[in-house]
């Protein structure tokens, strides 16, 4: 009685650890959660956008512009703001905890109110882990 009390002891211990370590936040899951937003973005996919950002983002442009997840998703959806590409250098990834920052300099083709423009930015992004990494807070400048 006492080894099978210890071996369903050891194998819930087991599956126990597998359970934390799956929902542990690293940056294998991050570099997709930053490349599923771009693409998001770009393909206009308003349902993968409220997976991806946290309902208090802050999505703060280089122009001064701030924007919260219902702004975003309502600019897209109406035409306000179209992605067309979303092209950047190799991220710098730190994560703290359940926080982590990602910065990179991008290049971005948007059509806003009608008119196309380009820009070359220096984006930082806050992410925040809570059962998988959502979009906390963007700020970009002008290179």
């Amino acid at each position: 009685m006492i080894k099978i009390i210890r071996y369903l002891l050891v194998i819930s211990t087991l599956f126990i650890s597998i359970g934390v370590f799956a929902q542990k936040a690293d940056t294998i899951s991050l570099k997709k959660a930053v490349a599923e937003l771009n693409d998001a973005l770009v393909k206009r996919d308003t349902v993968q956008l409220k997976k991806l950002l946290d309902d208090k983002v802050n999505y703060g442009h280089s122009n001064a512009w701030v924007q919260t997840k219902r702004d975003i998703i309502n600019d897209l959806y109406n035409g306000k703001l179209t992605y067309t590409s979303i092209n950047g250098d190799q991220a710098e990834i730190v994560v703290n905890g359940n926080t982590a920052l990602v910065r990179r300099v991008t290049n971005l083709d948007v059509v806003m109110t009608g008119k196309p423009m380009q820009f070359k930015l220096n984006v930082l992004q806050v992410w925040v882990w809570n059962k998988g990494w959502k979009l906390f807070g963007r700020q970009s400048v002008k290179i």
